[in-house]
């Protein structure tokens, strides 16, 4: 039984299923804990200080003994116990003489084959023994020379490769058997014997040239495929594949060429069977310093184990040596003995490459046997990776399940957990919504009139004023749907009467404060249109893009002391959004600092206008429905996706009922993130959340901890309230981590392409995720300090 044979757990993915309890969640962490510690390497400096060396030294050895990979000496060598071979069988069989040659004659002679007789048709003496299938020393070989004794038909290829029959000739069809015994016998025995005295080459050519030889099962085996369809049609600079296999076989295609492109006739090297043999023996020999490079490697790990033990179990007589757990000494299938052999191989392998780039002697000087086996020590490095992984993968599962599983601790926090959550208090009625849209445009028409370049200025405040009106226009189109209310109309103040409808809705209230937050935090200027480029791509409309340079654009301060003269002073909050800003700078700051993200004080639109626009229409309903809350009764494509933008960079970003209370509609101040509106998305799909992306939360949190700390704490010294919004946002993550695990087991089972889409969303919401953690420290730190602060205990 294997590491990953040991995990007994029954995973399930409804988390109304699980009947697991703390300590079993405990235990089964543990569990997986030492699961990975088992298929992690222990191997340690001394290990792999060994590894090193053992490859060092059989690397050297490989260099200076084995030498070149030579298939010239090779097959001298194997051409000698071919020879050897051939006399020993002629004697067994009677011959009396020593000579090869008479040798090869009284074997060819005692054992005929009738498809000799058909030598001219597959090519004569110098290529009929590969184009004859009866003289291929393999299975198929086999067969074709049973058939030819039931048939007195022989088989192969014609010069061009194609399949080949012809009939065995009459001199010949002696050699046939009279009855099914005797051609069984003249199929089987005499065609082995045959072969065995075509191995050495003819009676003529033995020991001289070395004659024909017959073909190896590789090359045999080739031969037989090269007739098939695919093979047939298979070529290279104009050589087909039965070609290329008719030169590997006579020598031409490994020989060496003179200055005329003549062959030279001692470099021609033949890949019959004894040139397979010769490449075995050279195999062979490489593989001498690979096995010791192995034996080095596994005796030590071997002979360490077995000393660790000793020293663990304290041994002092041969009983206690019966304590000793084999297994674990035993040099196979442990991931510190494949580092070892990883380390060891990739060494000797190193040097054998160098040496021969050094040398420049390459491919005769590579020792193939030891690529082969570094390779498969990569395969098994890979093999451990993968099960800690998936054993890794079930531990978060259970970790983040376990998180999020109420205990008796967390109870007391749960059970109040968003009893006393009044939404409303982040939420604006239709009216109040109407202020902060007002007070953006207001903000912007300053920000026109403020405008003053000297040189094309004139130009700027027009382009300007038309990127007000066509926001305004989309405001105004767009307000039904926002509202989600046929009667719904988005009135436009003047002054006068926006003071007037300010101090008719009670500015003391939050509200108001957190719609100066969302207005200060409200850039103009952002693309509201797309358009096509030379990709055919759409992409956001760059009409405006000379109104958003640092000496034209936007100037926050400008527009900040704005809100705080004209409003915020008159409603004795003078200073007021300036201490928004600055409270609102320091907290992107802390966030960007610890997540090391370059983020600005920009709205949302920033951000979600690229997603929205990449999509042209595609995911701008999606978007409207997750971000504003609405579908936008009436609009689609660009005019849908237009009048999102608008909205999303109004700043209220959650809208339609969703179980709010006394007339609230959109949610301002980041509070949507708690749950509400855009929240409601959020749950078990995560959706929404991976949408906005992580800047986009950091921008959206940062909003809730400067409402928390100025708008609920420092001015309405509502800790309680501050506490429940904390606990609500803890719940909301939780929510959200929830279903990132949906999200995982899912994208285990989909194909690749819904794979690819789920990972980049799982992605985004665990960026999203972290960002929130980082705001979530930070707002209980901030509450858990004023609470101090203001002497309040629990």
């Amino acid at each position: 039984m294997n590491e990953l044979q040991k995990i007994q757990i029954e995973l399930v993915t409804d988390p109304a299923e699980l009947t697991i309890g703390v300590n079993d969640f405990e235990s089964i962490i543990f569990d997986l804990n030492s699961q990975i510690e088992m298929l992690s390497s222990k191997a340690d400096k001394w290990d792999c200080l060994v590894a090193l060396g053992a490859g060092i030294v059989c690397g050297m050895v490989d260099i200076f003994w084995t030498g070149e990979f030579s298939l010239a000496e090779g097959r001298d060598m194997s051409s000698q116990k071919v020879d050897n071979l051939v006399k020993k069988t002629a004697k067994m069989m009677g011959c009396e003489s020593d000579d090869l040659k008479k040798c090869v004659k009284f074997l060819e002679e005692k054992f005929p084959i009738s498809a000799d007789g058909n030598t001219p048709d597959f090519g004569g003496g110098l290529q009929h023994h590969l184009r004859d299938f009866a003289h291929h020393p393999t299975i198929v070989g086999l067969v074709f020379s049973l058939l030819t004794q039931f048939t007195c038909k022989s088989y192969g290829t014609d010069v061009a490769g194609n399949f080949f029959i012809v009939d065995v000739p009459e001199k010949s069809r002696i050699f046939i058997g009279e009855d099914t015994s005797s051609k069984i016998i003249n199929g089987t025995l005499v065609w082995f014997f045959h072969l065995i005295s075509d191995i050495a080459g003819s009676s003529s050519t033995a020991g001289l040239s070395g004659g024909t030889g017959i073909p190896g099962p590789i090359l045999s085996i080739a031969k037989e495929m090269s007739v098939l369809p695919f093979f047939k049609n298979l070529k290279k600079d104009d050589t087909s594949f039965s070609v290329f296999l008719s030169k590997l076989f006579n020598g031409t295609l490994l020989a060496e060429h003179d200055e005329n492109g003549k062959i030279i006739k001692d470099t021609v090297i033949k890949l019959d069977l004894r040139g397979e043999m010769g490449v075995a023996v050279e195999i062979g020999k490489q593989a001498i310093p690979v096995i010791t490079n192995e034996c080095i490697v596994r005796t030590f790990y071997m002979i360490r184990q077995l000393a660790q033990q000793i020293k663990q179990i304290h041994v002092t007589s041969l009983e206690d040596f019966k304590k000793i757990r084999i297994k674990e000494i035993l040099p196979v299938n442990s991931p510190s003995l494949t580092r070892m052999l990883t380390i060891a191989t990739g060494v000797f392998t190193a040097l054998d490459v160098s040496e021969a780039v050094i040398t420049k002697k390459y491919w005769v000087s590579i020792n193939y046997v030891g690529i082969g086996r570094f390779t498969l020590a990569l395969g098994d490095e890979m093999v451990w990776a993968l099960k800690r992984r998936d054993v890794r993968k079930i531990k978060d599962m259970y970790e983040t399940i376990y998180r999020n599983t109420y205990t008796d601790t967390d109870q007391r926090i749960y059970e109040r957990m968003g009893d006393d959550m009044e939404y409303d208090k982040f939420g604006l009625n239709e009216e109040q919504t109407e202020i902060l849209y007002n007070l953006e445009y207001y903000k912007t028409l300053h920000d026109i009139e403020c405008t003053k370049i000297p040189v094309g200025g004139e130009k700027i405040r027009q382009l300007k004023g038309e990127w007000l009106e066509e926001w305004k226009g989309y405001m105004t189109s767009g307000f039904t749907g926002f509202m989600n209310s046929a009667n719904a109309e988005l009135n436009w103040y003047t002054f006068d009467e926006l003071n007037e409808r300010i101090k008719a809705n009670d500015p003391d209230s939050p509200w108001f404060r957190l719609v100066l937050l969302e207005a200060m935090l409200f850039e103009p200027y952002f693309p509201l249109t797309t358009e096509t480029d030379k990709k055919g791509n759409e992409v956001p409309s760059k009409k405006y893009s000379s109104v958003n340079t640092p000496i034209s654009g936007y100037k926050k301060s400008d527009g900040d002391k704005f809100l705080d003269d004209v409003f915020a002073g008159n409603y004795h909050l003078t200073g007021y959004v300036k201490r928004l800003r600055k409270s609102y700078d320091k907290v992107c700051r802390e966030l960007n600092e610890v997540l090391k993200t370059a983020i600005t004080s920009i709205a949302i639109t920033a951000g979600v206008a690229i997603i929205t626009i990449a999509t042209a229409g595609a995911l701008a309903p999606t978007i409207a429905v997750a971000l504003v809350g609405s579908n936008f009764a009436g609009l689609s494509g660009a005019a849908l996706t237009s009048a999102c933008l608008a909205y999303l960079g109004g700043g209220a970003i959650a809208v339609g009922g969703l179980g709010m209370a006394g007339g609230t509609i959109a949610i301002v101040g980041g509070g949507a993130i708690l749950g509400v509106g855009v929240g409601a998305g959020v749950g078990g799909a995560a959706g929404a959340i991976s949408l906005m992306g992580k800047k986009n939360t950091i921008l959206q949190s940062a909003k809730l901890l400067v409402s928390v700390r100025e708008v609920f704490l420092n001015d309405e010294k509502d800790v309680e309230y501050s506490s429940t919004v904390y606990e609500k946002y803890v719940q909301n993550i939780a929510e959200i981590e929830k279903g990132l695990i949906g999200l995982r087991l899912k994208a285990d089972v989909v194909d690749n392409k819904e794979k690819k889409r789920l990972k980049a969303e799982i992605k985004s919401a665990e960026d999203s995720v972290k960002a929130m953690k980082i705001a979530m420290k930070s707002m209980n730190k901030f509450i858990s300090s004023y609470a101090v602060g203001m002497g309040i205990t629990e």
